[in-house]
């Protein structure tokens, strides 16, 4: 293979995650289950690279290109609502809200918020900003609104913004805190993981339950007054202020 030839192709699982797929992991998975063929062969090499101007890739029978332009939108998550594209129980599931307006199939949601928790969800086809936002290592603010049982005291807050409060093992990254309201009790914040339930979880631990979370904003954008159940696409502006945030610029279309 030339060298020009090596340039425009991609990693196999790259491929299939800048394609909406889902994760790298789970692409990664998908391959090694024997689910994904390359010009009608069976391919379980991770590393396999693919030509997107030339070769044929199916996953599941299933072919996957490449979007000729990267898609992303911003949704307002309602309340009881689970972050999955299947439905769980006697929950309602996000596939809903896609199927109604017709989004591509390979525009999926960017991370999770639990089912009782509202606000801003992205959405793209762009598999790899999809995995930097949800990278803590990229230092994404994601902003919220909390509203607690009882008062946050002094000690608590400074546990929560000192990075005092381990998870499964691990202590989490510190939050930015400041009163919405006088009384201890409604705040907004700021942090950069998406652990399971973490916000719940780390105010229980400073003896503090949560009634109500609200996402408004990740990096650069805000929720806004998206309608509860909405979608809307990013403005040029927008999309371009988010990729700088994680300090990925506008792909090259191979």
């Amino acid at each position: 293979m030339s060298r020009s030839e090596t340039d425009r192709t991609l990693r196999l699982n790259r491929y299939l995650a800048r394609g909406g797929l889902g994760s790298r992991r789970g692409v990664e998975q998908a391959i090694r289950d024997g689910e994904v063929t390359v010009n009608g062969e069976v391919v379980t090499e991770l590393g396999r690279r693919v030509d997107p101007q030339r070769d044929v890739v199916t996953v599941a029978g299933q072919r996957v290109t490449l979007p000729k332009r990267w898609r992303i939108y911003a949704f307002h998550k309602p309340h009881g609502v689970v972050s999955s594209l299947r439905a769980q129980g006697n929950k309602s599931c996000l596939a809903l809200f896609r199927d109604r307006v017709q989004l591509p199939p390979a525009v999926m949601p960017v991370g999770r918020l639990d089912a009782e928790t509202t606000g801003l969800l992205l959405w793209t086809d762009d598999g790899d900003l999809a995995q930097a936002l949800c990278r803590p290592s990229n230092r994404v603010w994601k902003r919220y609104e909390v509203y607690l049982e009882t008062p946050l005291d002094a000690a608590g807050i400074d546990s929560l913004t000192g990075g005092r409060i381990a998870l499964d093992g691990r202590n989490c990254l510190p939050l930015r805190m400041a009163a919405a309201r006088p009384g201890g009790r409604h705040w907004t914040l700021e942090l950069h993981e998406g652990r399971y339930r973490q916000i719940r979880r780390m105010f229980a631990l400073v003896g503090c339950s949560v009634l109500s979370l609200h996402r408004t904003g990740i990096g650069p954008i805000s929720l806004g007054r998206l309608r509860v159940g909405d979608f809307r696409r990013l403005t040029h502006q927008e999309e371009r202020a988010l990729r700088r945030e994680v300090g990925r610029g506008v792909p090259k279309k191979p």
